[in-house]
């Protein structure tokens, strides 16, 4: 036997509540399908955020890890600059937020912020690397390996390069490619002065006395190599020089400490 179903002869209240759920159905299905992607899943983290605040999770430790070895920024000040303390709700700490202000500190080069439950916040660290100090104007700053200013009034390495000239940082990194690719002279350079917007003179220090070695305008590392050969045979850094003149390609001109103008000696390779 064939059963039949008449939806109008149900009773009013069984009526309405089946085309209340069905209208719901309709519209929650409506809303998720008009919903953008990204908004979904922000969304989902949202109610997702709000049942672990329900669980009561809470912030017990903060662990920092330095990339560097050496590092300039002091652990309580990252902890100071986080505002996060023992005991806040582990779901309404913001990473994003946590990232952003320690990546404005002067020496941090970036920072990785990640979320361990129940209860810890892991921040890994690396910082810039002080590579030179550039004089200009009569002031100093501290140059990064990017050869970008590093804002700060810390101490510094005592051994820093020291560069000098106006487009100094602009074209330092060059240089410093150049001269380690020769690390028997590098081992010596203590300045590096731009002359005229043009080309380098380096500042070499022994035990006892300065020389200053004039570079080209162009192919450095050549004109470097030169000297690393000369200096290997001749021993010239610690002879009694004023200066090593390599401007002129494959030759070495070696101007005395004394008063005379003329050169000691030109040598061809």
């Amino acid at each position: 036997m064939r059963l039949k179903y008449n939806y109008f002869k149900w009773p009013i209240k069984t009526r309405a509540l089946i085309a209340s759920v069905l209208w719901i159905t309709i519209g929650v299905v409506a809303f998720f399908y008009s919903m953008p992607g990204h908004h979904f899943v922000q969304w989902t983290k949202e109610c997702g955020n709000i049942a672990f605040q329900k669980t009561n999770r809470n912030l017990k430790q903060v662990e920092i890890n330095w990339q560097n070895p050496n590092h300039y920024t002091k652990t309580e000040e990252i902890l100071k600059t986080i505002h996060v303390k023992q005991g806040d709700p582990m779901a309404q700490i913001q990473l994003g937020d946590l990232q952003n202000s320690i990546e404005k500190l002067p020496w941090i080069r970036t920072a990785i912020i990640e979320r361990y439950w129940p209860n810890m916040i892991k921040i890994t660290i690396e910082e810039k690397m002080p590579l030179a100090l550039w004089q200009n104007n009569r002031k100093y700053h501290p140059l990064d390996e990017r050869a970008e200013i590093i804002d700060t009034t810390k101490q510094l390495p005592a051994d820093l390069l020291l560069v000098v000239g106006p487009d100094a940082p602009k074209h330092l990194i060059p240089l410093i490619k150049d001269l380690e690719q020769v690390p028997d002279i590098y081992q010596y350079v203590r300045a590096a002065v731009r002359v005229g917007e043009r080309r380098w003179n380096l500042k070499l220090f022994n035990a006892e006395k300065g020389v200053e070695v004039l570079l080209p305008e162009t192919n450095i590392l050549s004109a470097l190599r030169r000297l690393d050969a000369h200096n290997k045979q001749e021993k010239l850094i610690k002879r009694q020089i004023a200066a090593i003149d390599l401007r002129t390609a494959d030759k070495v001109v070696l101007k005395p400490l004394t008063a005379s103008k003329t050169p000691q000696k030109a040598k061809k390779k």
